[in-house]
């Protein structure tokens, strides 16, 4: 499946894919049935004959997390990555790396990995035979078998996790992708402020309010990137009070204002 840059597939719900990508041999590859409800997408970065060294990525948060697989000819490692906050991440373009998206709160529901929302953390995953066996395995397999024993392990991971986190995950889903503010989404849910605060803490490692910022963030970026709408007229559908407010929240989120955003993403676009 070759990459193609889509600003929102509906297989790779809430994934915006980097425009940038498309230039260094990354695919996004399709999710199994039975891997969906905790995974957003898998993708792949495949060996590649430019010039570069390394590639630089600005990645923003979405209340999810990332699986992703470091892979040479002299070995694998594996690392899951949270990030409260936008920053950039370096990939060295001699190695492969695949990267599993996960949903938000997979990472403690899987692998019991407990982040704190307060900043970017780039953790080690719990060790176990089934794991060592995995990255023993995959420096010597080819692109599409590595994928291959990555979702097979994963599977067996998902196979011990129980179903509490679906509850949760549909809470989420319906929380980002419908834009509702802390106290609406509380009151659907049928309980106060205080209980949906510690739960969303106590679960995935962030509050209302962040989550409410992650969604109107990636709404905004989609707006941006997809329709020719004024600013103003963005600023409403994603819930700031005016083009002001917009601007500034998304700065302070995005570190570069909207309209830096949309210059720059477009330019990748059309480049």
């Amino acid at each position: 499946m070759a990459w193609r840059l889509s600003m929102q597939p509906p297989q790779y719900d809430n994934i915006i894919p980097a425009a940038s990508f498309a230039g260094v041999g990354v695919q996004i590859a399709p999710v199994r049935p039975y891997l969906r409800r905790w995974v957003q997408c898998l993708w792949v970065a495949y060996d590649t004959n430019r010039n570069e060294t390394f590639h630089h990525e600005k990645l923003y948060p979405d209340a999810g997390s990332s699986l992703t697989f470091e892979i040479s000819p002299h070995g694998a490692q594996v690392a899951f990555f949270y990030h409260a906050s936008v920053c950039t991440q370096r990939w060295d373009l001699h190695k492969r790396y695949i990267s599993v998206r996960l949903r938000a709160g997979a990472g403690a529901a899987l692998f019991g990995i407990r982040v704190e929302s307060t900043g970017n953390q780039k953790l080690s995953i719990p060790m176990t035979s089934a794991l060592a066996r995995l990255l023993s395995q995959l420096p010597e397999a080819s692109a599409a078998v590595q994928l291959r024993l990555i979702e097979g392990w994963l599977e067996g991971v998902c196979k011990h996790a129980g179903n509490v986190h679906d509850k949760w995950s549909k809470l989420l889903t319906t929380a980002f992708t419908s834009l509702i503010p802390p106290q609406q989404l509380a009151a659907q849910q049928g309980m106060s402020r205080r209980t949906l605060e510690r739960q969303l803490r106590n679960r995935f490692g962030f509050s209302p309010n962040q989550l409410y910022g992650f969604a109107q963030l990636r709404h905004a970026r989609t707006q941006l990137i997809t329709t020719q709408a004024e600013l103003s007229d963005i600023a409403l559908r994603c819930g700031f009070y005016d083009q002001a407010h917009f601007t500034n929240s998304f700065h302070e989120r995005a570190l570069e204002t909207p309209g830096q955003y949309r210059t720059r993403k477009l330019s990748q676009i059309s480049n």
